[in-house]
């Protein structure tokens, strides 16, 4: 059993690591998994003919006190045997759970993930392994049922992933393999392990399942853990074809994180349950993460593209919010303050001399001063019936960016262009070049104004 399981895991790292790598990180809890993992991963390494390094990251999650500090030091001492580096960083798990409003569990999850990605840019390591099993395959995909998924749910882990939409990635090589196998290898080469007293708390949902609800699943058929596999399977083979359609329909949408905007013919092409997940892709596109999104919210988000809702907002956990607009849906940061209805801005723009506002840099294209300025309520067209706030609308700007748009006119006091409208008729340059200025954060009215922009580049 112990030569498969090394075969599994030399396979693996064979076919997944990216071309020239020479470090591998292993996420190393002193579990009976990350031992196993570590061990193998270090035959591995001396088995190939270049030289390829293995180093060790422990996270100390300030929880269990004593236990917790005896894992690291048990860590400490399997990495002096193994001849392999270790890196021992501490988070106070508690205390970012309490202030961030969140479970321990996603807690612990955001403090391992922000870590990893740190260690590997600072060893210089495109990739960290970690020891999830095909039980606690089974265990995620039944939360992920519980919880209420679709077919992207039912994926489970995936072997390889980018870290929060980063360069680095997690790789998991022991996904097919059961805890029993591991145990049986940790056996075999006398390897000692650590176990963590909170796995047996009926306090986590994972432990229910994992105590609980498997074995009573077990219990009418057997195989049922490497069935729940053989599903995950299935359904990533599935989900890539789905997601290539998603893909193609992401093109077509305006993303500056952590906002982004999709147009009305985004889900054209899209049915049903697809909308959903292009939606919370979308999520993923903008903020890195999908930030606690569930079933609910992937069914209200699909209301609200219809055009469904009775309402043309939506509030998304992780202080998000959708807006409808115009067909448009737009995604992002929640809460964001109005401006004082009272402050419009007045700027002069002398060629040569570019200026800053609304998180945009505006530099003048013309010989001739112009002024940028706050479009004034109602404001028509010069030519028109319609109103600036009328076309804006239709080109899907959400009413408080509206109420912000910046005109420029002559020293006259002529409009000569807005952002998205030609106010002057026919076919004419744009007399400003605008550009997202890194001085300043962004606020809604700049994202759009650049949003645009994009569309109209003219």
């Amino acid at each position: 059993m112990s030569r498969s399981l090394a075969t599994t895991v030399a396979s693996f790292l064979e076919e997944h690591l990216p071309v020239d790598t020479r470090k591998l990180i292993v996420a190393l809890s002193g579990g009976a998994d990350s031992v196993a993992l570590l061990s193998l991963c270090h035959r591995w390494a001396r088995s190939r003919s270049c030289c390829f390094e293995i180093e060790a990251l422990h996270v100390h999650h300030g929880l269990r006190g004593e236990a917790a500090d005896a894992d690291a030091r048990h860590c400490a001492r399997l990495c002096g045997e193994l001849e392999i580096p270790l890196h021992v960083v501490t988070e106070q798990i508690d205390v970012a759970a309490s202030t961030q409003g969140i479970s321990l569990e996603t807690a612990g999850r955001n403090a391992r993930r922000r870590r990893f990605i740190e260690i590997c840019r600072g060893r210089a390591a495109p990739v960290i392994v970690t020891g999830h099993h095909e039980n606690d395959q089974s265990e995620t995909i039944l939360g992920n049922l519980l919880r209420g998924c679709g077919l992207r749910g039912l994926q489970g882990m995936h072997p390889l992933s980018s870290i929060n939409s980063t360069e680095i990635l997690l790789a998991r090589p022991l996904l097919t393999v059961s805890r029993l196998h591991i145990e049986d290898y940790l056996e075999r080469h006398q390897l000692d392990h650590v176990d963590d007293e909170s796995n047996d708390s009926r306090q986590f949902r994972r432990n229910r399942i994992r105590h609980d609800l498997i074995p009573a699943l077990e219990a009418e058929n057997p195989e049922f853990v490497s069935n729940l596999r053989s599903l995950s399977e299935e359904s990533r083979a599935r989900w890539r074809v789905q997601q290539s359609r998603i893909g193609e329909a992401l093109h077509r949408s305006h993303c500056s994180p952590p906002r982004i905007s999709l147009p009305p013919d985004c889900w054209q092409s899209l049915s049903g349950p697809e909308i959903g997940d292009l939606l919370r892709e979308a999520v993923v596109m903008a903020s890195g993460e999908e930030g606690g999104l569930l079933r609910e919210h992937l069914d209200a988000l699909e209301k609200l593209a219809s055009g469904r809702s009775r309402s043309p907002s939506l509030a998304l956990p992780g202080h998000r919010m959708a807006v409808r607009c115009g067909g448009w849906i737009h995604i992002g940061p929640a809460g964001e303050p109005s401006p004082a209805p009272h402050s419009p801005i007045r700027i002069s723009l002398d060629p040569g001399d570019p200026q800053e506002a609304h998180g945009v840099r505006w530099t003048s294209l013309v010989e001739d001063p112009v002024t940028l300025r706050t479009m004034l309520p109602g404001e028509k067209i010069p030519g028109r019936q319609s109103t600036y706030e009328e076309v804006l609308r239709t080109r899907g700007v959400p009413p408080q960016p509206r109420r912000q748009w910046p005109l420029i006119e002559d020293s006259d006091g002529r409009i000569l262009w807005a952002v998205g409208i030609d106010a002057a008729g026919g076919d004419h340059p744009a007399p400003i070049a605008i550009s997202r200025s890194i001085s300043c954060p962004q606020p809604e009215v700049g994202y759009h104004l650049l949003r645009i922009c994009s569309d109209n580049p003219a």
